[in-house]
């Protein structure tokens, strides 16, 4: 999901996001964040504390040799399904 909004960067230079901004990214007051600059574009992103990240769901199980052939099945199936496209 994308929510975008319009401001005005202040006389001091801060930034200040709307309320429907900091919900939707789940930043707070007194939370850490990254910034990161990039020509005519800002991007900031939450920095989870050690609590909030063991509190995420899991979204995978296993060991990495068991990803990774997960991930090499389902190359395969989609590789197959692109060829019988064409």
């Amino acid at each position: 999901m994308t929510i975008q909004d319009k401001t005005i960067v202040g006389k001091k230079g801060e930034i200040l996001p709307k309320k429907p901004l900091r919900d939707a990214s789940g930043i707070k007051p007194g939370d850490e964040i990254l910034i990161e600059a990039h020509q005519g574009k800002l991007i900031i992103k939450k920095i989870y504390s050690v609590d909030e990240a063991l509190a995420m769901p899991i979204i995978a199980a296993g060991t990495p040799d068991n990803i990774e052939r997960d991930i090499e099945k389902e190359r395969d199936i989609q590789e197959k399904l692109t060829n019988e496209e064409h």
